[in-house]
């Protein structure tokens, strides 16, 4: 399919390239033959993974089920499952993005974990970090909020602020009750492990280049419109699987700013920050295109506070309808000149979160290979 152009109309279809949408279509018939139990439940479930493309349903379908949430997907892969968009990570796909890997550049998107000097959000603590001197040796010791740096929203963070509903059906009493459980804990993010292919949307330079007047401080939402006109610019194609980085400007504003006007910024009382818009054209986007992640510079992927023009955010839908991580406040600026300079947009990213059984989030520990 191709890429929206300049003068041509606009559609919201997802746009995905021919080898991967070959890879989408692959069988899911499965050997019946003498072989293990073990070896035969390891092909099913390869074959659930890759069949896990072509079975999604047409976002007009969603939600699966009349009683579930607005949207949501849940049941997709299972009503057990606490993976979500992450499914779509087959070792294919992953193999597949390897390929990316032509300069063997790296690229790390971590910020130090006490940046932001103060954390957005007033009742996340700053990082605190001591060194244990033992006299014949030295250890660390580090208190921060997961989510204080740069890090990624887990499936337990953000509920239907309606039903207080969380992916799958979870609920708050399983996560800090009087006997709570691991359900859909940060552990499975980290078990599994995050590697695919990313791509990186300039929209920052998009902003610049045609004089768009806006405050990454304030709760500017970016329109679908620019981001395809932006994807058309760098001649982006998504594949199923694709892992999307959106760079707003935010944390180039943010080091523009003295120490106090950082530290005032998370003092705020009302916290505005710019971000996608959560339009339904928007969330069906990246439905259609079949991403197992996002993320962005911003503190909320999402322009923040969420005006909900569909009736919900983006956290609620990607979080607790998709089950899909959200990556928040990466620092994408070495890797959006890296990208400009090698006139490519896509690349091999890898994120290896803390394997914290019940974790709500986790730092990112994300790199990006060119």
């Amino acid at each position: 399919m191709s890429l929206f152009r300049k003068g041509e109309p606009r559609r919201h279809e997802a746009q995905i390239c021919q080898s991967c949408k070959e890879l989408a279509c692959l069988s899911t018939s499965i050997s019946t033959n003498d072989e293990s139990p073990q070896v035969l439940f390891q092909e099913a479930a390869k074959q659930k993974a890759k069949a896990s493309v072509s079975a999604r349903p047409a976002f007009e379908s969603l939600p699966l089920m009349p009683d579930h949430p607005k949207s949501s997907s849940w049941g997709l892969w299972g009503n057990s499952d606490e993976l979500g968009t992450l499914n779509l990570l087959t070792e294919e796909v992953v193999r597949k993005a390897s390929e990316e890997i032509r300069t063997g550049r790296v690229v790390p998107l971590n910020l130090p974990l006490d940046c932001p000097l103060r954390p957005m959000n007033p009742l996340r603590k700053q990082c605190e970090h001591r060194i244990n001197a033992k006299g014949h040796a030295n250890d660390d010791e580090l208190d921060l909020n997961t989510q204080s740096s740069s890090h990624w929203d887990g499936l337990r963070h953000y509920p239907y602020q309606q039903t207080l509903q969380y992916y799958n059906g979870a609920t708050q009493s399983d996560i800090s009750s009087f006997k709570p459980n691991y359900k859909i804990g940060v552990q499975n993010i980290a078990q599994k492990g995050i590697a695919g292919r990313g791509v990186l949307l300039d929209w920052r330079h998009y902003a610049l280049k045609y004089k768009i007047k806006y405050s990454p401080f304030e709760a500017h939402a970016i329109p679908l419109s620019q981001l395809l006109e932006v994807a058309a610019e760098q001649n982006v194609q998504f594949c199923p699987g694709d892992i999307l980085l959106i760079r707003s400007g935010w944390l180039e504003e943010y080091n523009k700013l003295t120490t106090h006007e950082q530290d005032a910024l998370g003092r705020r009382e009302k916290r505005t920050f710019c971000g996608v818009e959560a339009s339904r054209d928007s969330i069906k986007w990246h439905w259609d295109n079949a991403f197992a992640a996002v993320a962005g510079d911003t503190t909320a992927y999402e322009a923040w506070p969420s005006l909900k023009p569909w009736g919900v955010s983006i956290h609620e839908v990607f979080l607790s309808g998709w089950g899909m991580p959200i990556g928040e406040t990466w620092d994408l600026e070495g890797l959006a000149q890296a990208c400009r300079e090698l006139g490519k947009w896509t690349f091999f990213l890898t994120s290896q979160p803390l394997n914290i059984k019940g974790g709500v989030a986790s730092p990112a520990n994300v790199m990006a290979i060119l």
